[in-house]
């Protein structure tokens, strides 16, 4: 994100009208964009069946529109201060509707994996446009009270998508009980009509073209390369091989666009990723631990939903209610975890905040000495101290990490380094659904291939088709290639491959684990406290651009 730069543009971007009314506007569009990112996870299994695809496909479902929001998020930053950041913010979210609309109609997973990607750059540019905005409207004194608005909207659509999408797909069933994951995406429409037309008449415009150096489009090229071709293959691993040409030559694409990527930034006036603030140590391993926290994170929350209603066979409406402790914990310990990182530094509170998301992980995979790990037999009461354990360690490491990376960063690059850290956490959440997915289909394959063959009374052409029909995963607790037989062999097929499915997630959470605990690892190089921080930041607000200095104080809240 670039400068606020000129002081003959402060007073022409105030507004006559209250600050708060302007920041509950802003506050819609970004509980809508924050809400989407976690109300899919819940429909996954549904949207699997209705249209009977692969579980790579459903994996697109979920990184398409990671992937767009992580790439675009810092040049959609530098196109608001060169075009007027209220047109972008508006034309963001017309965008992010549409694209909602579009997901909601459509008619193959393929054109909902594109709309995806639209609602993705919908949501890019409205983001950065919601900071920038909020440091032109409100004056210095205030801004950090408005940014702890901010992120307390941020925790609370992050915690209600669950819960949320569980009531949609539950209740919800016009004009089928089986098309009712489409509302998961319909109910964006009237919310993203009122936000429009509420920005349009409240908010008001302000940009800085002269900020604005270059757009650096070929770096937005590279870096999009280089992602693709990473989730590419890992996505896709399974179904190509992961031997073959196609996906080692994808593997070193993502290496290539990567390095070129790396070199261009560094010839620049103004780039994407400002690889030379990387030089201190707090902010590599600041951004290694977010990068390693969102992979652990955003990996389980997808396999999550799909174990409790494929395997334990919840309905939507209690997969979301029981996911729902993890999630309400962390609006409570990240408060907590804010205050003790001032007294005591963040790099405790991290590392113990990593740590303990890695018991909670290793807890459902079998790891903890005298527990027992998932099975299709485990109940909702028995996940509630590891779910709980999970959101406790998230809250704990979220804001102290953020504070950590922003006490480093150099006064006049604050907005450069909260852009990155930024961007780090959303390819980690796109790496880490890959990574987990990868491993799931991986581990569900072998079950099946090494398991099937011991059954008993199935026709060798059955077992044939079950093993080649791996790949597409469970259907609402059904494997692939069961259809036909009889009653009696389905139900034990059915019984065996939720056993197998189970034991693939709970490999899942050891990969998961890996993460979590290298990221507690990467935090015990942290040096910087959240005290620190803040006055790096008051700092900044001296000399630093306005909006720079919005971007870090959206961080520490």
């Amino acid at each position: 994100m670039s400068a606020y730069a000129t002081p003959a543009e402060a007073p022409a971007a105030r507004s006559t009208r209250s600050p708060w009314v302007i920041l509950a506007v802003l506050c819609l569009g970004l509980f809508m964009i924050l809400l989407d990112g976690t109300i899919v996870n819940i429909a996954i299994p549904h949207i699997q069946t209705a249209f009977d695809t692969t579980f790579s496909n459903i994996e697109w479902v979920m990184n398409a529109y990671i992937l767009a929001f992580a790439v675009l998020l810092v040049p959609m930053g530098r196109f608001g201060d060169l075009w007027g950041r209220r047109k972008l913010f508006v034309g963001g979210m017309v965008l992010f509707t549409l694209g909602s609309l579009a997901c909601g109609l459509a008619p193959s997973i393929y054109l909902l994996i594109a709309f995806r990607v639209v609602q993705g750059v919908g949501g890019a540019a409205m983001m950065p446009s919601t900071l920038s905005i909020i440091a032109s409207v409100f004056p210095a004194d205030k801004r950090g009270a408005a940014m702890g608005v901010w992120g307390g909207v941020s925790g609370l659509a992050s915690g209600l998508g669950p819960v949320l999408g569980g009531i949609i797909i539950q209740y919800v069933t016009w004009p089928s009980a089986a098309g009712s994951w489409r509302w998961i995406f319909l109910v964006n429409i009237p919310v993203g009509i009122v936000g429009v037309v509420l920005a349009l008449r409240l908010v008001p415009e302000s940009k800085n073209p002269t900020a604005v150096q270059t757009l650096d489009l070929p770096g937005v090229g590279l870096i999009s390369t280089s992602l693709f071709c990473l989730t590419f293959a890992l996505i896709e691993g399974q179904n190509y091989g992961w031997t073959s040409a196609t996906i080692l030559g994808l593997f070193a694409g993502a290496i290539v666009a990567f390095a070129v990527f790396y070199w261009r930034e560094h010839r620049v006036s103004q780039p994407l990723i400002d690889f030379s603030l990387f030089r201190s140590l707090n902010f590599a391993a600041g951004n290694a631990t977010g990068l390693l926290l969102s992979a652990a994170m955003m990996g389980a929350f997808f396999t999550i939903p799909i174990f409790l209603q494929s395997v334990l066979g919840f309905s939507a409406i209690k997969a979301g209610l029981v996911m729902a402790p993890m999630s309400v914990v962390i609006l409570f310990a990240a408060p907590v975890a804010g205050i003790l990182s001032d007294r005591v530094g963040s790099k405790w509170i991290v590392a113990a905040g990593m740590f303990i998301l890695a018991f909670g992980l290793g807890w459902m995979a079998g790891l903890v000495p005298g527990v027992d790990k998932i099975s299709p037999s485990t109940t909702s009461l028995s996940l509630l101290a590891p779910f709980l354990l999970s959101g406790i360690g998230i809250g704990l490491a979220v804001a102290p990490v953020t504070s950590a990376v922003m006490a480093t960063a150099p006064k006049e690059r604050v907005g450069n380094a909260s852009g990155v850290l930024s961007t780090m956490r959303q390819v980690g959440s796109l790496v880490g659904i890959a990574i987990l997915g990868a491993v799931l289909q991986n581990r569900v394959t072998a079950n099946i291939t090494t398991g099937i063959e011991a059954v008993q009374g199935l026709p060798e052409a059955v077992k044939q088709k079950i093993i080649s029909g791996a790949g597409g995963g469970l259907q609402m607790g059904l494997p692939a290639g069961t259809a036909g037989l009889s009653a009696t062999a389905q139900a034990t097929v059915t019984s065996l491959f939720q056993a197998w499915f189970t034991d693939a997630v709970a490999s899942t959470f050891v990969v998961a684990v890996i993460l979590a605990v290298s990221g507690g690892l990467c935090a015990f190089l942290l040096r910087r406290s959240a005290k620190e921080a803040s006055v790096a930041v008051e700092a900044a607000a001296a000399e630093a651009p306005a909006e720079d200095v919005a971007v870090a104080q959206a961080g520490n809240a």
